[in-house]
């Protein structure tokens, strides 16, 4: 029996350092720096990787099959955590931070790296995942999870942005992190990618499996591994507590409530929800001065929207082909109405796009059972839902055009097509994507 088969065997045990600690809720970096009274560059040099895991979907479909839905989803985020601490553990070997979660990737930056360590990182998270990777459930069911990376070097930006009576975001963007979506896109799974700035910064330390030229022209190398080993290089420890006052814009009141009091494990759960996702662009994050608070201004009026809609903004992506918010409605609070708050809600985030500096904003909602809970390493963290209405919702987004905003039929049907008091008596009108099979658009008013 594998390491990865023995770790599932029945109800798998609780990881070492399960405590869910609120600080970890902010980059190890940054927590470093409000540690210290200090600010953060917001213009930085070195590697940025890109880790995404795939496989979490169909192991908690099969979780949920034998052992409900209470028990699957508590046993999905021991497996979850599990799996996110070994992959996380490395990057902490080399000195480099979680900086953003989107879904079940992450987005890591290792300061004052020319790619070596970055890559070394990579390899290391691919090792760890072959050991961990197989899962065997309790009934049996064999699911592999695999992981694909991509590495890029060079300059970036880094800010935050966010209101911090919601919730404080941390942000890497530029031109080098829009070559890091563009190489993660040319990945496989079970692969580490260099983008061209990686493979021109290492030369000759890096072995090649494979050269790739896309039709851009733009290089990718597929890593074989090194020319020499590379040292760890962890960060230095974190030090003391941080007040609870600096802690708490970082993460969404709900949460910090539930953590604070002791009861996060309630937060793991699988239920009903609408993701919504919303792409947008029209920033220039490496040349416009006032880039910075151009986002902060959008996330800002996001986050107003949501809220008072009584929806939660969970995360914000930066890369290639623009940026992207996730936000959900259903979790950790559900509402009888969430569909029409969804809805409601994405027809005034369409409206940013003539109040703030974003363009071109396209819209997906979906409807779902999601995988709702943190999960991560016991020093970095996020909360977030995970599933295929997530999935799909960012496929809408992705189809519909600016403007747009598409949506399954069955969130069409849960809205109710009735006349509704709660927004105002406001009366909308926008496009809708149906997913019936054949796809198709139509256009309602909704109340």
């Amino acid at each position: 029996m594998t390491e990865g088969e023995r770790s599932t065997a029945g109800v798998a045990e609780r990881t070492e350092g399960a405590f869910d600690n609120p600080e970890a809720y902010i980059p190890s970096d940054r927590r470093r720096a409000l540690a210290a009274g200090r600010e953060l560059a917001d213009r930085v040099v070195g590697a940025a990787l890109f880790a995404d895991i795939s496989g979490f979907t169909p192991l908690t479909e099969a979780l949920a099959r034998e052992l409900g839905q209470q028990r699957g989803p508590e046993e999905l985020t021991v497996l979850l955590n599990r799996i996110s601490h070994a992959v996380i553990a490395e990057l902490d070997r080399f000195g480099g931070d979680v900086i953003y979660f989107s879904g079940d990737a992450i987005t890591c930056w290792l300061d004052a790296d020319d790619g070596l360590r970055a890559t070394a990182c990579a390899l290391e998270m691919q090792r760890a995942m072959r050991e961990v990777g197989t899962i065997v459930t309790p009934a049996g069911t064999e699911i592999q999870l695999s992981l694909k990376i991509a590495v890029a070097v060079g300059h970036a930006r880094r800010f935050l942005v966010g209101d911090p009576d919601v919730q404080l975001i941390d942000v890497l963007a530029g031109r080098m992190i829009d070559a890091l979506a563009e190489t993660e896109q040319e990945a496989a799974t079970g692969e580490v990618l260099l983008h061209d700035s990686a493979l021109s910064s290492l030369g000759a330390r890096v072995l090649l499996a494979e050269l790739r030229v896309a039709a851009t022209g733009a290089r990718y190398g597929v890593v074989d591994g090194l020319e020499q080993p590379v040292a760890d290089t962890p960060a230095p420890l974190l030090g003391e507590p941080l007040p609870d006052a600096v802690v708490r814009p970082w993460l969404l009141p709900a949460v910090y409530e539930r953590l604070r009091t002791g009861r996060g494990e309630l937060l793991a759960e699988l239920r009903p929800a609408f993701p919504v996702f919303a792409r947008f662009s029209g920033i220039d994050y490496d040349d416009d001065p006032d880039a910075i608070p151009k986002l902060d201004d959008f996330v800002r009026q996001a986050q107003r929207i949501l809220t008072s809609y009584g929806g939660n903004l969970l995360q914000l992506t930066l890369g290639d082909k623009g940026a992207y918010l996730y936000a959900i409605f259903g979790s950790p609070l559900a509402h009888e109405d969430d569909a029409a708050r969804a809805a409601a809600a994405a027809l005034e985030l369409r409206e940013l796009e003539g109040l703030t500096a974003a363009t071109g904003v396209q819209i997906g909602i979906a409807n779902g059972r999601l995988r709702s809970g943190t999960y991560g390493h016991d020093r970095r963290r996020t909360f977030v839902c995970l599933g295929d209405a997530a999935n799909l919702a960012a496929r809408l987004m992705s189809r519909a055009s600016p403007g747009e905003t598409w949506v399954t039929d069955d969130v069409r049907a849960a809205t109710g097509w009735r006349t509704s008091t709660s927004f105002a008596g406001r009366c909308y009108e926008f496009r809708l994507g149906l997913v019936d099979g054949s796809e198709r658009t139509a256009r309602f008013r909704f109340r």
